[in-house]
């Protein structure tokens, strides 16, 4: 397993800060429920309005869209990566916009 960036006292809740691509290969374990918020792929160099003021919508490189093939292929990875490591009955609940969630789906 990766070294976490963060275990609770009672090591029931570990955190781990990384690729998810790259980490969850690593990790060798069945989960019950997975809580994903995958990037919407929003940043297109527009503008926005929060609290009054104008800015902009830029999250960073990651955010940003490649095209649809782009975003459906990141998709299947990562859902296919988290499928692997989830028990026969789990549960996965994922956040979403329009611009991502048919995708997902």
């Amino acid at each position: 397993m990766p070294v976490p960036y963060y275990i609770s006292n009672n090591k029931d809740f570990y955190l781990l800060h990384g690729d998810t691509m790259e980490l969850l290969p690593q990790i060798n374990h069945q989960f019950d429920m997975i809580f994903a918020d995958p990037p919407y792929f929003l940043s297109n160099d527009g503008l926005s309005v929060q609290n009054g003021q104008i800015v902009s919508v830029n999250k960073g490189k990651w955010d940003k869209s490649q095209g649809f093939a782009f975003i459906n292929d990141f998709n299947c990875r990562w859902l296919s990566l988290i499928r692997d490591k989830m028990k026969d009955d789990a549960t996965i609940w994922i956040s979403g916009t329009m611009h991502n969630i048919f995708s997902v789906g």
